[in-house]
């Protein structure tokens, strides 16, 4: 069974998943990597160079690849599940969990790393706390869709033991 991780941008997804997965040995892919991999470039350069179209159209794509590996962990971007009915697809092939933050802590979180997240470029840090709050509640109805919810904490061990847990329960 894949487990996918879904929520916003700065949850975590990627590094919680691969403790996971390291602990259960198994596979853990991360979609944007996996896109990064196959465009040979980070992803504010697919942005800037391909558009966000192009963007969400690989993710679809790379989403609908891990369909071949069974008993896995799946990072998924903090939009994929908003779009080309990827949170449909996510809901018929695997167990999603959502890795759920409060809005504020994610604003913290995410203040300062504009050149690293394409979706929070070129804005002053006033606009950019209203278009995390703006994306966060654009999304929110997709990740709530999850099969499985776990509010995370500030304890980074507490969080990795919650989802290894819930992981347990699904294998």
């Amino acid at each position: 069974m894949r487990i996918y991780l879904v929520g916003f941008m700065g949850s975590g997804k990627s590094t919680l998943g691969q403790a996971v997965a390291t602990h259960y040995q198994i596979p853990f892919l991360d979609t944007d990597i996996e896109i990064e991999i196959k465009e040979k470039m980070s992803i504010p350069d697919i942005f800037i160079d391909k558009g966000e179209h192009y963007f969400r159209d690989l993710e679809s794509e790379i989403l609908k690849s891990t369909q071949s590996v069974d008993k896995s962990i799946i990072a998924t971007g903090g939009g994929l599940p908003c779009h080309h009915d990827n949170m449909d697809w996510i809901l018929q092939h695997g167990i999603s969990i959502y890795l759920e933050w409060p809005l504020a802590t994610l604003k913290k979180r995410l203040i300062g790393q504009e050149t690293t997240r394409p979706m929070l470029a070129n804005f002053s840090k006033e606009q950019m706390e209203n278009q995390i709050e703006s994306l966060f509640l654009q999304r929110l109805p997709f990740y709530e869709q999850s099969a499985i919810t776990i509010e995370m904490t500030d304890d980074q061990e507490k969080n990795e033991a919650i989802l290894i847990k819930a992981c347990k329960y699904i294998w």
